[in-house]
């Protein structure tokens, strides 16, 4: 690669695996990137991010997830190869369709292509830390700026399965469990911080509630149920039987996690209505972009 490239000379990936609005957004994908590609129900994280890679032609690709729409800003964008590592996963932010949360869940991926290839992660791990996400073992650059939005509350199951498995990552430290006594000081401040917007925020959104349950049942798999194998995160075909064989009764089943999760791990748990979520919301500073590779922390 040279010292920069345009976002716009670079291949595009979309990769997806049983999202209901996966066509749609794909669709308004190729109305931004016409060139864009896709990758469709290869199971696995480690596994489908491998075929982007293979369709990728450019040594360093943006990959898409199914449920998310791209801000076309991102496609006026360059990158400076002498502010970031360029071997190394960048990974931009994403606004969350649910509770409006920003960070890098479900945002815009640019992945080297043979940093892709080689990894060992999900399905394919070989160290323990990789079992759950990318981030511990693959070198990332987490970056500021927001350029998509995650859209997970097409469908009620859509957005428990989104709501679970940040309830089971954002419960850990470091892909590891905790000790429930000591859940409010060993999970980071910022996981912890979103992991309670996740388990509150989103009653005034169509399934909003439904990714609140979702949270909350992970958060307790993670942390209090000592029997349930936290790497069944990475399954989802699991979480999607989890779904539909609990018949949950929504509104009793998230005060029973709530109360459960407030006794055990002493959490300040919040059960918001659609008016405090819409407050909550509104009360948000505006986010401001800065620039392209611009970290999250300096």
């Amino acid at each position: 690669m040279g010292p920069t490239v345009r976002i716009s000379d670079l291949d595009f990936v979309f990769i997806s695996y049983k999202e209901p609005n996966a066509d749609e957004n794909y669709a308004d994908l190729l109305n931004i990137v016409p060139w864009a590609k896709r990758v469709h129900g290869v199971k696995g994280f480690d596994n489908a991010h491998k075929a982007a890679a293979e369709q990728a032609e450019t040594d360093f690709f943006i990959s898409v997830d199914g449920d998310n729409k791209i801000d076309p800003a991102f496609l006026l964008q360059t990158l400076d190869w002498t502010k970031t590592d360029p071997r190394a996963v960048h990974r931009w932010r994403a606004r969350n369709s649910i509770n409006g949360l920003i960070y890098g869940n479900g945002g815009l991926v640019g992945w080297p292509k043979e940093t892709c290839l080689t990894m060992q992660t999900h399905e394919n791990a070989v160290d323990e830390r990789a079992n759950i996400d990318f981030c511990w073992t693959v070198p990332h650059e987490n970056l500021h700026n927001v350029y998509s939005t995650t859209h997970i509350n097409s469908s009620a199951e859509q957005a428990f399965l989104s709501g679970y498995r940040e309830g089971v990552k954002m419960s850990l430290d470091q892909g590891k469990r905790v000790d429930p006594s000591r859940f409010m000081d060993s999970v980071w401040a910022g996981n912890l911080r979103n992991l309670l917007v996740w388990m509150s925020v989103g009653a005034d959104v169509e399934h909003g509630s439904w990714s609140i349950l979702g949270s909350r049942c992970g958060c307790y798999m993670a942390a209090i149920d000592k029997n349930h194998d936290i790497t069944k995160v990475r399954d989802i075909e699991f979480i999607q039987h989890l779904f539909k064989e609990k018949m949950y009764e929504l509104d009793e089943d998230i005060m029973a996690y709530g109360n459960s999760l407030r006794q055990r791990l002493g959490i300040p748990l919040a059960d918001f209505n659609e008016e405090q979520s819409r407050f909550y919301k509104f009360c948000q500073r505006p986010y401001q972009n800065k620039g392209v590779q611009d970290r999250e922390t300096k």
